[in-house]
């Protein structure tokens, strides 16, 4: 895993400025929670890191390397966002599979298929693997989300209020589900919410 550091980030929309010289550091291996009302930054903040959003002034360091200038496939985080981004045509075990079949890093099957079948495990949806994405719940398929982040194995967790969508007992679950994963994993996290209880 990796720490992650901004110094003196600056992110303008417009006139609109989202950043004003934010510096944050993420030790590594901790799970810090950004709290605060919609259209504070926090998205924004993720965004930077990820490099989905190039910052106007500023660094990004992930791992103590300067990847400001990086695109987003060589930065090694993974973005869990608000929305499922599932491929409802594919199993579970398919949309899981898929983020380890990039050309830039080349897996066996075997590779995968051990991936994936921890990564399910983990996530306590191993009996739910060769169901649709369509055949599933809110809360599995907020599962499986997670679960195409974490079968990487990336050096960063981005999550983009991942449980805002689903009702209150199932992010409750979720919310201790994220913690014992952060803990098993000793992973990177930063977790974006609006919501105090989720942040607690």
């Amino acid at each position: 895993m990796a720490e992650v550091r901004l110094e003196g980030v600056t992110k303008r929309f417009g006139a609109d400025v989202a950043l004003d010289a934010v510096s944050l550091t993420v030790p590594d291996g901790a799970f810090v929670v950004l709290l605060g009302p919609t259209g504070a930054g926090k998205t924004t903040t993720l965004r930077v890191v990820a490099g989905l959003e190039r910052a106007d002034a500023g660094s990004v360091h992930i791992a103590g390397r300067d990847v400001s200038r990086e695109t987003p496939a060589q930065r090694d985080v993974a973005m869990v966002f608000q929305q499922y981004s599932l491929y409802p045509h594919l199993t579970v075990r398919e949309n899981l599979a898929f983020p380890l079949r990039s050309p830039l890093r080349p897996r066996s099957e075997a590779e995968i298929a051990r991936a994936v079948e921890n990564v399910a495990a983990l996530l306590r949806i191993p009996h739910k693997l060769d169901n649709k994405a369509t055949a599933l719940s809110g809360g599995e398929m907020q599962r499986v989300a997670i679960g195409r982040a974490l079968v990487r194995r990336p050096a960063v967790y981005l999550m983009d209020e991942p449980l805002s969508s689903l009702d209150a007992k199932l992010r409750a679950d979720l919310r201790v589900e994220l913690k014992r994963i952060q803990a098993e994993l000793g992973a990177t996290m930063l977790y974006v919410t609006h919501d105090q209880t989720e942040a607690m």
